[in-house]
């Protein structure tokens, strides 16, 4: 007991050695070390680590693969109200590759496996559903594989087969897509879903094949078969003509920068183009080529000998049945040669393709308050030469001059997508909640320090200061002791564990 005393008395003193920086420093460095201890004591009296084996499961999947486990006696854990499995860690890669041999998790979606191989007694209404199912959650299969998509449900209409062509309806195909948080789908994606889902069925026309969101957006609005086969849609027109008057917007700007320095020209743009596919097709017959012979057909007659020959005179009895009476001696030939030959001709096809420019309008804007009519024509012929443009396109070009405003000048924003507000909004809440911390944390050092400067200022009031009329009237031994307590207590407030030190001293020695 003793010696735990003493070993404590050292302890403090050392300690009442140290600054108070240096008492922090020894106390985080000790709390560290105990706190890196205890982790090291819990994590390893864990025993087996749990690591996920698949999460967000169906309750169906959840069930399949619960029911694996066990057959194998593979320990897991639940959690998530059963949505969430989890494995030992060593076990994970392997039983992932077991299930996908399986087909786990499938996410309630079936497939061909769904068809069974003995369809003895199901009647053709039956296999029509079945194999309807089974299509419906290949295509599931196929587009959840593509990244922002995070679910799918495809339906798919197959109509009953007609004997009467013009009464034969159509297939069609709706999709719903569930996409991940933060994601889009861009409109090459959803071309490509369109075209997946009409190759994947017989009959189904891309302009058939609906695709929306879980939101209820309507992504194949703008798409359809002419605009994936032949054409561009609305928005590819709009796409389209936007880059083109950009274009030639930043090569007029690169042109005349150099002349006028930068930010004394501001060009403007306006393009019409034709964006239609133009297929023609031109058959051309050549005369001046011989004709080229292509078959030869002949006929040869011969008769001779007693009797009437067919044919006959003009207008007469020419019955190959009737038989004239009398006979005499005749010779008949006759031969007939037809010659077939072809005609020369040249087949162009032609297919013209879209974004030919119809008509072109350029504004040109120079920051100058006088301008000659000399430099204004070399601007118009420069900018005429530099676009190609054509009077018998009715292309028009003005340009104009006036003084640019001197103050700064910016351009509108642009749209901020959903993914990056979020994060702003998210990044301004932990901005805010860092700057009210650190605005508290200086509020109350602030109270600390004028605390401690308080009672500074009352140790700083010694109580030698206080009136001493009464003085005269005591004795020297009085105040000897006065003063003795005077020093006692001024050392207890200055340096009380030097005090406490003393004073455990004094009582161990009392003990002894």
């Amino acid at each position: 007991m003793a010696q735990a005393r003493r070993l404590l008395e050292s302890v403090k003193e050392v300690l009442g050695k140290l600054s108070r920086i240096q008492r922090i420093v020894l106390v985080g460095v000790t709390a560290l070390i105990f706190l890196s201890l205890l982790l090291v004591a819990i994590f390893g009296s864990r025993g087996t680590e749990y690591d996920i084996l698949w999460s967000d499961l169906s309750s169906q999947d959840a069930g399949a693969i619960v029911k694996e486990l066990e057959k194998e006696g593979v320990p897991y854990k639940l959690e998530a109200g059963g949505r969430v499995i989890k494995v030992p860690k060593d076990s994970v890669y392997r039983l992932r590759l077991t299930f996908a041999s399986m087909g786990l998790p499938a996410s309630g979606v079936v497939g061909f496996e769904s068809i069974s191989v003995n369809q003895l007694w199901s009647t053709d209404f039956e296999r029509q559903v079945q194999y309807t199912r089974a299509l419906q959650g290949e295509i599931v299969r196929t587009i959840k594989s593509m990244d922002p998509v995070e679910d799918a449900r495809v339906h798919i209409v197959l109509p009953e087969p007609s004997v009467f062509v013009t009464q034969q309806k159509p297939a069609t195909a709706a999709v719903m897509l569930k996409l991940r948080p933060m994601e889009e789908l861009t409109k090459a994606q959803v071309k490509a879903i369109v075209k997946l889902v009409s190759s994947s069925v017989r009959g189904l026309s891309p302009e058939n094949v609906t695709v929306v969101d879980s939101t209820g957006r309507l992504l194949s609005q703008d798409i359809s078969g002419g605009a994936l086969e032949e054409g561009f849609s609305s928005l590819d027109s709009l796409e389209i003509t936007y880059q083109f008057e950009r274009t030639l917007e930043k090569r007029l700007t690169n042109l005349l920068n150099p002349i006028l320095g930068p930010g004394n020209v501001v060009c403007q743009v306006r393009a019409e183009l034709n964006l239609d596919l133009v297929k023609r097709e031109t058959v051309t017959y050549s005369q001046d080529q011989q004709p080229v012979l292509r078959s030869t057909q002949e006929v040869h007659e011969t008769f001779q000998g007693s009797g009437t020959p067919s044919g006959g005179p003009a207008g007469g009895l020419d019955v190959p049945s009737y038989v004239t009476p009398g006979t005499q001696e005749s010779q008949y030939q006759r031969t007939e040669t037809i010659h077939n030959y072809e005609v020369s001709e040249v087949r162009e096809a032609t297919t013209v393709a879209p974004g030919t420019v119809k008509r072109l309008s350029v504004a040109v804007v120079l920051n100058k308050a006088e301008m000659d009519e000399d430099f204004r024509d070399s601007i118009v012929q420069t900018v005429t030469m530099a676009l190609g443009l054509d009077p018998a396109r009715q292309d028009q070009i003005s340009v104009i001059n006036m003084p640019f405003s001197s103050g700064p000048f910016e351009e509108a924003p642009a749209p901020v997508p959903i993914w990056q507000r979020t994060y702003v909004i998210y990044g301004a809440a932990v901005a805010a909640a860092l700057v009210a911390g650190t605005v508290i944390l200086l509020l109350l050092r602030r109270r600390r320090l004028a605390r401690e400067k308080e009672l500074e200022a009352e140790e700083v009031v010694a109580p030698e200061t206080l009136p001493t009329e009464a003085a005269p009237a005591a004795t020297p031994e009085m105040m000897a002791l006065q003063r003795a307590r005077e020093g006692v207590e001024r050392l207890a407030r200055t340096n009380p564990e030097l005090v406490a030190r003393i004073l455990r001293t004094w009582l161990v020695e009392d003990e002894r």
